[in-house]
């Protein structure tokens, strides 16, 4: 990133993309067996469930740990704890907004919860065995195995307790940004009231591993 930013809510596009780009990677999908990105309709997953139920567990999947990574990021930075909520609560609403016509955003919500948790019980060279043994409750034998190997080749390596971002990365960008205007957002107030307490509780207030 070579422009400092300057506008919270331009921040927060930059966190949630950021967030996303594993995703779009060829590479990250070529480690479960696939030959690129595929790209299937929404109409196609509909009619079919049960021939895409592999390929839209991984997505769940990525989407959950690139967003862990960046909401990682804004906790290790050194800003206000407010400041912190909001950016966490303007990437998580990016999130609802653009997977509404994948899942429920109440399951994603679960989902990013129950994902965090089990990451923060991890042992830094084992953060990948909490989201395999999720894989098995859902995907039959054959799904499985494929997802199994492919955390494994995709997670399994060393690194910085990150799963596909460098954490200190997101952290440097948003100490090194400027957070002006206020922050739009467009999640209904109902899931607002219900979530940011819990995005408090079960994120941002919890120790990050040492």
């Amino acid at each position: 990133m070579e422009n400092k930013i300057s506008d919270i809510n331009d921040l927060v596009l930059f966190l949630a993309a950021t967030a996303m780009k594993p995703l779009l990677n060829d590479e990250v999908w070529q480690c479960y067996g696939y030959a690129k990105r595929p790209k299937h309709g929404n109409v196609w997953n509909r009619i079919f469930p049960k021939m895409f139920e592999l390929e839209n567990f991984i997505l769940k999947e990525i989407l959950i740990m690139g967003l862990i990574d960046i909401l990682n990021g804004i906790k290790k930075s050194e800003e206000e704890s407010d400041t912190k909520l909001l950016l966490s609560i303007g990437v998580i609403d990016q999130f609802l907004s653009t997977t509404k016509h994948m899942f429920p955003s109440d399951s994603f919500m679960e989902n990013l919860f129950s994902a965090y948790a089990s990451y923060l019980k991890s042992e830094k060279s084992k953060i990948h065995v909490p989201v395999i043994l999720k894989a098995k409750d859902v995907l039959n034998k054959k799904d499985f195995a494929k997802f199994m190997v492919g955390t494994i080749k995709l997670l399994a390596i060393e690194h910085a307790d990150d799963y596909l971002l460098k954490s200190d990365y997101i952290k440097s960008v948003i100490e090194k940004s400027a957070k002006e205007n206020k922050l739009k957002i467009s999640i209904p107030d109902e899931m607002y009231k219900k979530y940011v307490p819990l995005i408090e509780e079960k994120i941002l207030n919890t120790a990050l591993k040492i």
